[in-house]
């Protein structure tokens, strides 16, 4: 008797080999894995979603948003859950979201479950981290996303319930990780403000990121999480600066010596 349950494990790739290594095997409880393969990364990341029965598709990254519509195109079952690749349920979020599907599901629309982010090896309580909740359940046909090239948002049309346990966040592992991402992050963060028509003064580049680090520090109570708190809002500062500083240089009027011939 086959027991899994009605889900589309939702899923994007990239580079993870090892974190796809470690999250797959725990994916037995559902009956299809939907993965979406950046064809710029690493190929050893998608031979090894297959090597694992993950139904594979790939396409080149334009934005999240619209990676993750077309994911959630491909999936199959009448629920979806979406996880990251750095993303694991923990042994309560499984126990619910077995007894959410059960008999003839639920009236809702969707759950939120609790994500615990881990930052450098450590669990970060605070810097605005604190009891975030995520919506990562949801019915296939009640779901869409919105079209933000990062920190994209799904929208259901119905009700929103919430499940036991959490999410186990695991990234940022690494110091390369968080560099990487930093640059990332601030480059489509610029690109995205300058398609709407953002424009940025001095005051922006100057006063904003300090404003960031002051927030998640001392407003959001970062200096509990002690030196993994420093570092992680004197990053989020460092992204700020580097979008508005994108969107300043590209506002910024050239003269004929900024050509590559210039002084």
């Amino acid at each position: 008797m086959d027991d899994r349950l009605p889900v589309s494990v939702m899923l994007l790739a990239r580079d993870e080999t090892r974190r796809l290594g470690g999250l797959l095997p725990a994916l037995g409880f559902a009956r299809e894995v939907v993965v979406v393969w950046d064809s710029a990364g690493d190929p050893a990341a998608r031979a090894l979603a297959e090597a694992a029965g993950a139904r594979v598709f790939e396409r080149a990254l334009d934005g999240f948003g619209a990676q993750r519509r077309f994911a959630l195109e491909r999936c199959r079952e009448p629920w979806v859950l979406w996880l990251d690749a750095d993303e694991q349920l923990d042994a309560a979020a499984r126990a619910g979201l077995r007894q959410a599907l059960a008999g003839a599901g639920p009236r809702e629309a969707g759950f939120t479950l609790e994500r615990r982010s881990r930052f450098l090896g450590r669990r970060i309580r605070f810097c605005g981290w604190q009891g975030e909740r995520v919506l990562r359940l949801f019915r296939r046909e009640a779901a869409s996303f919105d079209d933000a090239p990062v920190h994209e948002q799904v929208r259901v049309a119905g009700p929103v319930g919430r499940l036991p346990g959490a999410i186990e966040h695991l990234s940022y592992e690494r110091w390369d990780d968080c560099t990487d991402r930093l640059v990332r992050y601030a480059h489509a963060g610029a690109r995205a403000a300058l398609a709407r028509g953002a424009r940025a003064g001095v005051l922006d580049v100057a006063l904003r990121p300090p404003l960031r680090f002051l927030r998640m520090y001392v407003l959001q109570l970062g200096f509990l999480d002690g030196a993994h708190g420093l570092l992680l809002c004197g990053l989020a500062a460092a992204q700020v600066f580097l979008k508005y500083a994108e969107i300043r240089a590209a506002r910024a009027p050239r003269g004929p010596a900024d050509g590559p011939g210039g002084a």
